[in-house]
């Protein structure tokens, strides 16, 4: 194993560290190759220039990988080993005016161009997802689903499989089993006035 030679580390930096990192904006992104485009240079005069296409960082990108590819616009760090722009990648996520800062408080969010935004308030302990009028979301675990706590649901509900209640179940207006109305049905076979049906059986 070869010693760590700070001299020779040294020497192996470029005279000019501005070769190695450079602040930019992309300017294509190719979703399929997973590369990008960046202008840099001074975006007010004519002394500017564009990276080949190249990686961009993530997050995680092993076992575990994220996906999250950089926007048209978005500022982002060049990061140039031996000043080749060939092999630099594209740090993400610097603010600038064109997208500013999504919040002013301690609560994480993510938003996403069609306006759907995760939210989590750590001082308020609500976290919060809001999508698009026409989004939709799905969850699949064939293993199962539990939820702990009070549930409210404001909207119809359809259910594709057997219901189990373990304790009461309240209608504030009607229960239909098989075209039948709990509240309207009538029983035949009985002499009007005032005696009452036995007890269901």
């Amino acid at each position: 194993m070869r010693l760590f030679d700070p001299q020779q580390a040294f020497d192996e930096i470029p005279a000019d560290l501005a070769a190695m990192i450079r602040v930019g904006t992309v300017l294509s992104v190719d979703l399929a190759g997973a590369r990008c485009v960046v202008r840099y240079g001074d975006p007010e005069g004519e002394d500017t220039a564009e990276t080949p296409p190249i990686r961009w960082l993530a997050p995680r990108a092993g076992l575990t990988r994220v996906w999250s590819p950089p926007s048209v616009g978005e500022q982002v760090l060049l990061l140039a080993p031996d000043g080749q722009l060939g092999a630099a990648v594209a740090l993400l996520g610097i603010v600038q005016d064109a997208f500013p800062p999504l919040g002013n408080s301690e609560a994480e969010a993510i938003e996403w161009a069609d306006g759907a935004k995760i939210t989590y308030d750590p001082t308020g302990h609500a976290l919060t997802a809001i999508l698009p009028a026409d989004a939709t979301a799905v969850i699949e675990a064939l293993g199962g689903i539990t939820l702990r706590g009070n549930v409210t649901i404001e909207g119809d509900l359809a259910v594709q499989g057997a219901v189990q209640v373990d304790e009461t179940l309240t209608a504030a207006e009607d229960v239909i089993a098989d075209e039948v109305s709990l509240t309207g049905h009538k029983h035949g076979g009985v002499q009007s006035g005032g005696s009452e049906t036995q007890p269901p059986s």
